[in-house]
Formats: structure tokens, C-alpha cells, sequence
């Protein structure tokens, strides 16, 4: 039998620690504000999309519009019939072979109808062919209780461990999530106030509470509408954060708009020369083998 502290892992010193400019980043807002055109930006490809929500033709418009360059973007649309399983080899795949730069979910919310959908189509069917336990509500069968809390472990255990291993192998990650508001009620009655703020919208209620510490970024996007009839709009992405939103930034990303340009060359000058010439890669790191 092993000793105690036999198999614990040497320490670190913080002074040794190279920071290394692997982007991890949780982008979040409504829709139409501008999310997959960033994570698809010419300084994140080659780039792969699991496009959950059956639309990048706004990414090509845009891009074709601004340089005419649409090239290294790879994606594949994952229907909510489709079931979790094309999702989960694809992850596989792309960890055992990891042929992009950047690796995105769009979206959170999206990624979450496709679990709930494949939980519901999982279940057992009975002599007539109703499924055995299911909720009915209708005629519509609808998730239960359960079906929730497997939806956080597929977040943590599966999609946050899969953006992990890349991020370790030097890919950059992105999750794009939608925000939906809700209402915080603040002190006790008479003098009580409600305050209205914005979180990320999945039916679960421990992982979304999580999500935000596995990311080095989190911010938000978004669409600002001026001028006359509402012709003048401008994309931003805030970095810092207001009394409705929590973004938080380990790189130091200044808020910044992106309006007509492509907003991942804005994002890399934010970078110090010294961050910027880091390698992706651990060089000291034991390299795979090859078989």
C-alpha cells in the first residue's frame, strides 16, 4: 500500500507560471448581437462551429461583406431530433485529433433543447407504444425532474471537461449563451425593491450559476441602435460589467466596438507583445504518443 502523499503532484511556484494566450471565453447576449461573427473572426481559425441553432448564414454574409473571406470555418448543424450522440463523437474526435485553433458551441441554449430532447427519446416504450414513466401533459410529453439534473452533469461533466482538454492542448474555446432577465428582489416589505439583471438562460439552475468560473473571459455583447428610424447600430463588447451584467476579464480586454470590422484583430492588439509571443503550447509538456 502506497504511503501517504506519494502521489502528490509537485507545486508550482506562481513566479514560474507562464500566462499563456489561450482564449476561453463565455460570450453572452441576446440574440442578433453579433456572437458567432466574433468566434468566427480570422484570428480564431481554422475555427470549428457546432452550429446548434441551424444558422451561420448571418457569419457569411458579414464576412463576405467585409473582406470577402469566409475560409477555415468548419461547422456541422446539430438538429434538436438529431440527439446528443452525433454531438458527443464529434467532441471525441476533434480531442483526438485537434486539427483547429478554436472550437465553439452556439449555443448554450440550443446545446441544452438537444440534451433535454434526447433524455425525452431515451425513455423506455411500453406494449402500445407510449413511453413508460414519461410525463404527459396533452399529448405533449415534457422533461421531469430528473431530466434537469442530467442536464447539469452534461454540461459540467462533458462540455465543460471537453473545452478543459482543448484548452490544455492550446486551443481556444468559446461558449455563446443567451441572457434572459430576471427579477431580484432586494430588503424586506414595506421597503423592499426589485431589481431587474440578466443570467444565462438554460432550464437548469446549478450549472448556469457555474458556468462563468470555468471561462477566463466573460462578457457581453451588445447592439446599441441610434439616429434616425434606428439606422445607426453599433456592436459592442463589454468587458467590464454593469448593475445587470457580470463579465469579468483575466487578459485585461478593454471594452470595446467593433462595428464593420472584425472584432478578433481589435481583441489581439489588446495583447502585450510579451503575452502575445507566449507559445499556445506547453513545450515542457510530455508530448502524446502516436500510434
Amino acid at each position: 500500500m502506497a504511503a501517504p502523499g506519494d502521489f502528490a503532484p509537485t507545486s508550482l511556484s506562481m513566479d514560474d507560471m507562464q500566462v499563456r494566450p489561450v482564449w476561453s471565453i463565455l460570450s453572452t447576449g441576446f440574440s442578433g448581437n453579433g456572437k458567432t461573427i466574433f468566434s468566427c473572426g480570422k484570428e480564431f481559425r481554422p475555427v470549428y462551429v457546432f452550429m446548434c441553432e441551424g444558422r451561420l448564414e448571418s457569419v457569411k454574409t458579414y464576412y463576405n461583406r467585409l473582406d470577402g473571406h469566409t475560409r477555415d470555418i468548419h461547422f456541422n448543424d446539430y438538429t434538436i431530433d438529431g440527439g446528443f450522440f452525433p454531438l458527443d463523437q464529434k467532441m471525441d474526435s476533434i480531442v483526438a485529433r485537434p486539427e483547429y485553433k478554436t472550437v465553439v458551441v452556439s449555443s448554450l441554449t440550443s446545446f441544452i433543447r438537444i440534451v433535454l430532447k434526447h433524455l425525452q427519446k431515451s425513455n423506455k416504450k411500453d406494449d402500445q407504444g407510449n413511453m413508460k414513466g414519461a410525463r404527459m401533459k396533452g399529448g405533449i410529453q415534457v422533461n421531469s425532474m430528473e431530466d434537469y439534473l442530467f442536464e447539469d452533469s452534461v454540461l459540467i461533466n462533458d462540455l465543460i471537461a471537453f473545452f478543459q482538454t482543448l484548452k490544455s492542448q492550446g486551443i481556444n474555446v468559446i461558449l455563446e449563451a443567451h441572457v434572459t432577465p430576471y427579477e431580484v428582489k432586494i430588503g424586506e416589505q414595506p421597503n423592499q425593491t426589485v431589481k431587474t439583471v440578466y443570467d444565462i438562460l438554460t432550464k437548469g439552475k446549478k450549472a448556469p450559476a457555474e458556468l462563468p468560473s470555468w471561462f477566463n473571459e466573460v462578457w457581453v455583447f451588445e447592439k446599441k441602435v441610434e439616429g434616425w428610424e434606428g439606422k445607426d447600430e453599433r456592436y459592442i463588447i463589454n468587458t467590464k460589467g454593469s448593475e445587470i451584467y457580470n463579465c469579468k476579464t483575466s487578459f485585461g480586454i478593454q471594452s470595446f466596438d467593433w462595428t464593420n470590422t472584425d472584432a478578433s484583430e481589435l481583441l489581439m492588439t489588446q495583447l502585450s507583445p510579451e503575452l502575445a509571443a507566449t507559445p499556445r503550447t506547453d513545450p515542457n509538456a510530455p508530448k502524446r504518443a502516436s500510434w
